[in-house]
């Protein structure tokens, strides 16, 4: 119910002809506008699948070889034809599966982090856009009541009850007013057009409306609490841990290098020369052809896989010196996120409360003042003018307060409402 009478308040704030046509967001439809099938959530998934070849190159088996040799020596010609096949008995193919199977849940926890990064700069753009639309609005209200002021003093100045400085002062003080409000524009415009390049479909960003959640902040944890959720949560540190992981399954199938892998070939020869023996060999026309059977092995006598294990254990060590440096800096990150959340809020609830909520009270004495003639137009205006401002300058400070939030969510993997 709040929600909808949100809603219907701000479309009723919203300029003539707009409203029938505008597409109402809340920070909650803008996030489920940017599904898995969004342009950009699949440039970035697409990484996960280039990543994933690398488990097919290092699981395939090698290719069978056939090979046909022709000897020929004192009139008597032999020929052999084998097929030979690797056997990858000694455990590094299995190894090399795993460990591009880790490289490639890296990649998936680095691009989780990426997708966590646009939704935090759709939630920026988002409470950008919230805070340009509350300007824009204190803008417009100050700018109609200070024309209704004007039109009094224009009013009394016919009765001869006011001076006309008073009304050309009022009309200036509208010209002022206005000028901001068209920068004021100018900027939810801009926030309009940056939230809507995250959605497909969108042709006309001035149809956007944000609708903002009138819900109490929630509490924040404590920094213990935010960094245990970032050491479970957090891609990039996830993704760290999985690299080391693959540097070590690396070394494991290097080290596996050593052990030979047997090379088994078999094939037929056959032969010009008479045979007279009583073996296996069958006589065919002139020739006589028989089976072959043989093993080839590579002996590990210089290339040891030396460079190959030293490179895995140098990436091991150099993931674990990131990860960690990564956790240190992290840590930093959200305690001073935490912080500036904290402070944002108190300051931003005791400026509503002792600037923006005495507001009125300030315009009121002011305009009683001003029509007992114990001040002057000056000090109307003045009044004015400090409302305006404050509730201007609130819509800043909430802007902080919500800016803080979204980056300390995304630092910490705290779920934020």
């Amino acid at each position: 119910m709040r929600r909808a009478l949100l809603c219907a308040a701000l479309a009723a704030a919203w300029p003539s002809g707009a409203g029938a046509q505008s597409l109402m967001l809340t920070e909650a439809d803008a996030l489920a506008r940017l599904s898995a099938t969004s342009a950009r959530v699949r440039a970035i998934r697409a990484e996960v699948e280039v990543a994933r070849a690398d488990i097919l190159s290092a699981g395939r088996w090698p290719n069978p070889r056939v090979n046909w040799d022709r000897q020929s020596v004192a009139g008597v010609t032999e020929h052999y034809l084998t097929v030979s096949q690797l056997l990858p008995t000694s455990g590094r193919r299995g190894l090399d599966v795993q460990a591009a199977s880790a490289r490639v849940a890296a990649t998936s926890s680095r691009i989780d982090d990426e997708i966590r990064r646009l939704r935090a700069d759709l939630r920026l753009a988002f409470a950008d856009l919230a805070a340009a639309q509350v300007r824009a609005q204190e803008l417009t209200r100050a700018r109609d009541r200070l024309r209704e002021l004007a039109q009094v003093l224009a009013r009394r100045e016919g009765e001869g009850d006011a001076a006309g400085f008073d009304r050309l002062r009022a009309e200036r003080e509208v010209l002022d007013v206005e000028a901001d409000l068209v920068v004021a524009a100018t900027e939810r415009a801009r926030a309009q057009a940056a939230l809507a390049g995250f959605f497909e479909g969108i042709t006309d960003p001035s149809r956007i409306v944000a609708v903002p959640d009138p819900a109490p902040p929630a509490p924040v944890p404590s920094v213990a609490a935010l960094m245990e959720t970032a050491e479970a949560s957090r891609g990039a540190l996830l993704a760290l841990r999985q690299d080391v992981e693959a540097a070590h399954l690396s070394e494991r199938a290097a080290s596996r290098s050593l052990r030979p892998e047997p090379e088994i070939f078999v094939g037929t020869k056959s032969s010009t020369a008479s045979s007279g023996g009583t073996g296996s060999a069958l006589t065919v026309g002139s020739a006589a052809t028989g089976s072959v059977i043989g093993v080839h092995a590579t002996i590990p006598l210089f290339d040891r896989a030396r460079p190959e294990r030293t490179l895995a254990v140098s990436r091991a060590v150099q993931a674990e010196a990131q990860a960690e440096a990564f956790r240190l800096a992290l840590r930093g990150e959200v305690a001073a996120l935490r912080a500036a959340v904290v402070e944002r809020r108190e300051g931003a609830d005791r400026y509503r409360a002792e600037a923006v909520n005495r507001a009125d009270d300030i315009e009121r004495i002011a305009r009683v003042s001003y029509d007992a003639g114990e001040s002057g137009i000056l000090e109307l205006l003045d009044a004015y003018r400090i409302g305006a401002s404050a509730r201007v300058r609130l819509a800043s400070l909430d802007l902080a307060v919500r800016q803080a939030e979204i980056e300390l969510a995304f630092a910490s993997g705290w779920e934020m409402p």
